[in-house]
Order: C-alpha cells, then sequence, then structure tokens
C-alpha cells in the first residue's frame, strides 16, 4: 500500500526556515517502510511563499505595515509558506496514495493540516487520512470531528502507524481500541485513546526519504537530531504534551552519526526537549563528534541548571559555536508562579560565557500572566549590557499549558489562530497591544545598536550613532535613530507617502525605557565593544 507522509504549509507573517526538517515524518518512514510504499511530500520547504492578501488578524494592520521601512522592522505582509490547494492537489494525485498522514504539530496550524487532508479525500474518497502531531495528541475531538480525517494518533506514532498500514493492508478490522494512541470515530461519537508512549526509541529516521541537499543552514546540508525524548518539568506556560524522559543508547546515536555523515550533512541541530538533563550522557554524546567537522547546535532544549563550565568546554570542543538560552524572565518571583524553576543557574555562567568564544542568543517572554511592563524592562536592560543576543517572544496561550486550561475557555477552537506569539494578542491586562509592540520594538532597538558596536569600535556613546556613515548616509535611517534617541519616539519611513510617520507605540514606556536606561551600557553580540546610553 502507498503511503504518503505529508508537512503541510503554514500560513503566518513569518516562517523560520531552518525550523522546517520533517524528522518526524522520517522516523514514521523508518517504522512502516518494510510493509509499505513510503513517500515524503514536504509542503512546506524550500517553497516560495505567497502574500496573502487578508488574514484573520485585522487588529494588527497598525502594527504590521508592509508598506513602511524601519531599521527596527517587525513583520509585515501575511504569507502562506507552501504551494496553493491546486498545486497541492497535483502533488497528492501524483502520488497515488492510499494512505495519507499529515503532520500537525501546533494547533494554530492545524487547519492548514486538515485541508491537506480534505483535498486528499476530495481527490478520492477512499483515500484513508490520518493525523498525528501535537496537536491531535491534545484535541483528537477537534481533527476527529472533520469529514476529511478518518484516524488521529495520539503521542508518539511510529507504532501506532505501523499497526494501522499493517491492519489496512491486511484487511482486518481497526476499530477494536486495541490500537495504542489510534482515536477514530465510533457511531455518534468517538473512541479516544490514550497518547501512545514508545518503549525503543533506538531506531533511526529514514533520512533517504527526503533530499538531504533540500535543508541547509549557511552552506552546510543540516539535519534534526534527537539523543532523547521527553521532560520530566511542567512550565505553567508550556503546551507539549507530558511523556517521560527517557534517553537513546550510545550505540544507536553513533550510528546514527554515521548514516548522517554518509549522507555528507555537515550541521547537525539538536531538538531534545531537555538535552542538558543528564550532563554525564550528555558529555558522552558528545564525544563520538568531536573531531567529526559537524556545526551542532540546539535552538530549543538546554537545560541551564545542568551545565557547568566542563560540560560547555566540551560543547565548544564536539563543534557548538552558538548557544540559545532560555531566561524567559529575570524576575524570580514571577518564574517562582511559572513554576519555571530554572535561571540562576545560567545567571552564574553567564561571564564565563561572555569571556567565551561562544555567541549566545537569550530569549525572554513579553506578556505572561502577572508580568509587569517594569519587569520585562529590568530583563531587557540586565540583556543589553551583556555580550549576547536579546530573544524576545510575545506570550500566547499555548494550548496543552495549565495557562491555557485556566484562561482559554470552552470556545478556544474559535480562537486557533490567535495561539502564535505573531498574532500578538494581550493575555496580560498589564501589557497590552501597544505595550507589546512598543517592548518588541525596543529590544530590535537595542539588537541594532549591539550590531552597530560590533562593527563600530569607536562608537561609545548613544550620540555617535548618528556619526555613523551606514545611519548618517541613509536617506531615512538617520532620522529615524535621531527621533528615537533625542525625542524618545518610534517613527517609521511611509512608502506612499515618501514621509516619516509616527509608529503606534506606548510614549510613556519608550520615556521610562531612556530614562532608566541612562548611563547604562549596550554591549555588543560578536564583541564586548559597547556604548553608553547618554
Amino acid at each position: 500500500m502507498r503511503v504518503l507522509l505529508v508537512q503541510p504549509p503554514i500560513e503566518d507573517f513569518y516562517d523560520t526556515s531552518i525550523r522546517t526538517y520533517p524528522l518526524s515524518l522520517l522516523y514514521l518512514g523508518e517504522r512502516i517502510r518494510d510493509i509499505s510504499e513510503v513517500t515524503v511530500l514536504d509542503l512546506r520547504t524550500n517553497r516560495k511563499p505567497r502574500p496573502l492578501a487578508g488574514h484573520p488578524f485585522p487588529e494588527l494592520e497598525p502594527y504590521y505595515n508592509p508598506h513602511v521601512r524601519t531599521p527596527f522592522s517587525f513583520f509585515g505582509a501575511y504569507y502562506r509558506f507552501g504551494p496553493d490547494d491546486a498545486r497541492i492537489r497535483e502533488e497528492i494525485e501524483r502520488a497515488k496514495p492510499g494512505i495519507v498522514c499529515v503532520s500537525s504539530l501546533f494547533s494554530t496550524y492545524s487547519l492548514e493540516a486538515m485541508g491537506v487532508a480534505q483535498i486528499a479525500k476530495e481527490i478520492n474518497g477512499e483515500t484513508v487520512t490520518v493525523i498525528g502531531g501535537i496537536h491531535p495528541t491534545l484535541f483528537p475531538r477537534h481533527v476527529l470531528a472533520s469529514p476529511s480525517i478518518d484516524y488521529a494518533i495520539r503521542g508518539e506514532g511510529e507504532t501506532p502507524l505501523f499497526m494501522l498500514v499493517r491492519a489496512l493492508t491486511e484487511g482486518r478490522t481497526l476499530k477494536d481500541g486495541t490500537i495504542a494512541g489510534l482515536c477514530y470515530k465510533e457511531g455518534d461519537g468517538f473512541h479516544i485513546a490514550e497518547p501512545h508512549v514508545e518503549q525503543d526509541i533506538d531506531s533511526l529516521p529514514a533520512r533517504r526519504l527526503i533530499d538531504p541537499h533540500a535543508y541547509r543552514i549557511g552552506r552546510k546540508d543540516y539535519t534534526f537530531f534527537l539523543t532523547s525524548r521527553g521532560c520530566p518539568f511542567h512550565c505553567a506556560f508550556c503546551g507539549r504534551p507530558s511523556t517521560p524522559y527517557r534517553k537513546r543508547s550510545l550505540e544507536s546515536v553513533e550510528r546514527e552519526l554515521e548514516d548522517c555523515l554518509d549522507l555528507g550533512i555537515g550541521a547537525i541541530d539538536f531538538e531534545d526537549d531537555m538535552l542538558t538533563l543528564d550532563t554525564r550522557f550528555f558529555r558522552a554524546v558528545l564525544g563520538l563528534f568531536e573531531g567529526r567537522g559537524v556545526t551542532l547546535s540546539a535552538m530549543n532544549g538546554i537545560y541551564s541548571e545542568k551545565l557547568d563550565k566542563a560540560t560547555l568546554e566540551d560543547m565548544l570542543t564536539a563543534g557548538f559555536r552558538r548557544l540559545n538560552f532560555s531566561l524567559v524572565d529575570i524576575s524570580r518571583p514571577l518564574m517562582e508562579d511559572q513554576k519555571r524553576l530554572f535561571s540562576s543557574n545560567f545567571l552564574g555562567l553567564l561571564p564565563y560565557l561572555e569571556a567565551s568564544p561562544y555567541l549566545l542568543e537569550t530569549h525572554f517572554i513579553i506578556g505572561l500572566p502577572g508580568q509587569t511592563p517594569d519587569e520585562v524592562l529590568e530583563t531587557m536592560l540586565f540583556l543589553m549590557g551583556k555580550r549576547l543576543l536579546a530573544g524576545p517572544s510575545i506570550f500566547y496561550l499555548a494550548p496543552g499549558s495549565p495557562v491555557f486550561d485556566e484562561t482559554a475557555g470552552a470556545d478556544w477552537e474559535g480562537g486557533l489562530k490567535s495561539m502564535r506569539s505573531s498574532a500578538m494578542r494581550p493575555v496580560n491586562p498589564l501589557l497590552p497591544q501597544d505595550t507589546l509592540f512598543t517592548l518588541m520594538k525596543l529590544t530590535r532597538f537595542i539588537n541594532f545598536v549591539k550590531g552597530i558596536v560590533d562593527r563600530e569600535p569607536g562608537v561609545k556613546r548613544l550620540s555617535d550613532l548618528m556619526e555613523v556613515p551606514a545611519i548618517k548616509n541613509h536617506s531615512f535611517n538617520g532620522e529615524i535613530v535621531s527621533t528615537l534617541c533625542k525625542d524618545h519616539r518610534f517613527t517609521w519611513y511611509d512608502l506612499s507617502a515618501k514621509a516619516l510617520r509616527p509608529e503606534p507605540q506606548d510614549g510613556r514606556l519608550v520615556e521610562l525605557f531612556f530614562r532608566r536606561a541612562r548611563g547604562l551600557f549596550i554591549r555588543g553580540f560578536k564583541t564586548t565593544n559597547s556604548l553608553v546610553i547618554d
């Protein structure tokens, strides 16, 4: 039987091109390739984005304007990252699948995933449609309510999909509740299984089902890589389904590394939820990568509480050059309220990290329940004086999180599209939309200045920015920067009017930032150069 594994397109204001590797589909493909003819259809990677005329966020039009320019740019147009329905129809028709399995990792993009299943059913009503991922794990009834969905898989899908495909191939009945994790329609209701947890996680993903050269970071082919699964923590704002923490065998990790090298892969991003939870195991993994010439990264999952200098030195030797940390907020009481009980060790390691060869990116959240604008400013002012890049993210209700369960209400399905950072939907009344937008723009200003001081070591004061040629000689950047630094107002250049216009902003917050920042330093991202805010 032909099985088509699909990564669907998404619609949003932005996409991160180096975050689209379909690793979960390759694990599924490996499990079923001995009993079926498997094809992977990636409808997201290397697909030209198409701007959409409208989007479900009319309230954002004052903030996300594609017709303005500013050195502190944010989002503009709303895009479909992937082909339109006509093209998807053509590609599914060409594959002639008997089973179409669609990945639905994020609730906010679940409608796009379900749309792929609908197209498959329109092509051939006999095609069996299956949907899996985080969204159907959290909300199986939501996906099964669609007439285009035959089955939903909750939890880790390798074994459930294998058993489903085998049963369908053999013509056996399925709706007897014997397949772990498999959900389906049952009379006027649904059979909802408990999420499945894989016992054996040592199998290798079938990377040869895709073109390894289609996924690149810089000039290198890259891949996602797992050494463990699960997370033992339950942060209040996190929507990841609860699964036990499990480590792979070192032998399987080594086999997978050899497989990646055989494919010419030169960059690996670890996607573990808790990559550094067990530092003894992690350092043994690093030993396998030492001397192999692979660039390593972990855009998610560095658990800073277990890090020490010896582990960080091993990471550098193995191939790490850039580290991503999640600070969330510098306020300890706020973090305790969010059940986020780790950040202190990172702060203790920060002087060592700043003096190291690493490039650092530190992420924090704007708009947490109970958070105040003053607490966000404290975090920003702290980060701007460190040799790192500040990575802001606007808080949103993550489906499945304790905060979501307490706040979303019964009509959450109508707000699916807003469950993303780019929707800038206020959850905290202390941080309305203008304030959220202003804090994001202030962080972009800080990072903009960090880039300037890295390139221009002679710039020692904020007032010196106007002498930087790239700013001074630009047709409108100079005036935008000058207005912000002197008058404490954000402006942008209106392309249609060919004039500067005020941006939406919380003016009092901008004034407060510059008042609090006076006399403080902004340090570079790549260098220890800095300037003082005068």
